[in-house]
């Protein structure tokens, strides 16, 4: 490892940074990850995102998966969600797990409509449970709300949760608290 208190080549602080963090050697992680941002805080995180990009590619070659599958498996092992496309997907086999199932393989231009239209229905599994959700943002569920009182007179709908923009973040980040409170918000 690099002690010295200058790194010339910032990948290269990269790499002997994540090296101490993969070897659990705190202070030393410290002291190359300050000395790095302290040269150049904007190359030192453009390094170590490219590092970590590298990495996510070659575990998905090694896998023969695509790296956005498996940089979001690489989340669920903290968080316990897992997300999919697929709804013919067996329910979570890990206890606590969660997963999300999407009506169809979503792309960012799919993504953009959900988010201007508003509202998205998804399946969330969990411990042998399974419940369709509709996710609706503010404005959307008003017009929603507005439309079904004029006919049939009524609003009503199960699992409705509201987020402030219909995003995959948004939904994710809901289904996280949502688990944390065992679900009884939609149970």
């Amino acid at each position: 490892m690099r002690k010295s208190g200058r790194l010339g080549d910032g990948r290269q602080a990269a790499v002997e940074s994540v090296a101490a963090c993969l070897a659990d050697d705190d202070a030393e992680v410290y002291n190359l990850i300050q000395a790095a941002v302290q040269e150049n805080a904007l190359a030192a995180a453009l390094n170590l995102t490219a590092l970590a990009a590298d990495a996510v590619i070659e575990l998905a070659a090694s896998r023969a998966g695509e790296p956005e599958q498996i940089l979001r498996s690489l989340g669920q092992e903290k968080t316990g969600l897992a997300y999919s496309s697929d709804p013919a997907n067996d329910n979570p086999t890990q206890p606590g797990a969660v997963q999300v199932v999407y009506p169809a393989s979503l792309d960012d231009h799919d993504w953009a409509l959900v988010e201007s239209k508003g509202w998205i229905e998804v399946v969330v599994r969990w411990s042998g449970h399974e419940k369709a959700v509709t996710f609706y943002d503010p404005t959307r569920l008003a017009q929603e709300v507005q439309s079904a009182i004029t006919m049939p007179g009524y609003f009503a709908e199960r699992a409705v949760t509201v987020v402030p923009t219909v995003t995959r973040e948004a939904i994710e980040g809901a289904v996280a608290l949502m688990a944390q409170r065992e679900f009884a918000d939609v149970v």
